[in-house]
């Protein structure tokens, strides 16, 4: 039989704010629609007077929504971060672009209603993620995107250095 465990989070400050994580093995699948309510509200007031606004909510819309789209398909559980600190739940969930991390999302919930379930979820899946194997074919640094291109323009411009200092030679 399949591991599943699933905990929802609701802020104490806003109970419209709402997520609920579930662990599928060893992804973890995000449903953050509660927490875009609020943008979502703000995108259709009424009280739209220009049209640079107008087309900035139009937009924030689309971009929300591709997030959230983003946000929610299984991504792998050692590409999740959580932590329960000063009443505060959050997770940061790490998005891979051709098996490499590109980028974080954070999902901060601030004070839970039930911080013996956050804390729950957060055992469970730290000890779930000691029994996988990390994503991706490099690990540590290697890892992310970042170190890729901070190297390849480093090499360029070692490779270009020693080039411009025989012409100023000659």
């Amino acid at each position: 039989m399949a591991f599943t465990y699933t905990y929802t989070a609701r802020s104490v400050k806003d109970p419209e704010k709402v997520a609920t994580f579930t662990i599928l093995e060893d992804k973890l699948k995000i449903d953050v629609a509660g927490l875009f309510e609020k943008a979502f509200e703000i995108v259709n007031e009424d009280d739209k007077g220009s049209v640079l606004k107008d087309m900035l909510s139009t937009q924030s819309r689309a971009v929300l929504l591709k997030i959230l789209e983003t946000l929610s398909g299984p991504v792998h559980l050692n590409d999740i971060q959580a932590s329960y600190e000063a009443d505060d739940f959050n997770l940061t969930v790490w998005k891979r672009a051709a098996g490499l991390r590109l980028a974080p999302v954070v999902i901060a919930m601030g004070e839970v209603d039930n911080p013996k379930a956050a804390k729950a979820f957060i055992s469970t899946l730290e000890e779930r993620q000691t029994q996988l194997q990390k994503p991706g074919v490099f690990k540590g640094p290697l890892d992310y995107w970042f170190t890729w291109v901070a190297i390849v323009i480093g090499a360029i411009v070692l490779l270009r250095r020693p080039h411009n200092d025989e012409e100023k030679t000659s």
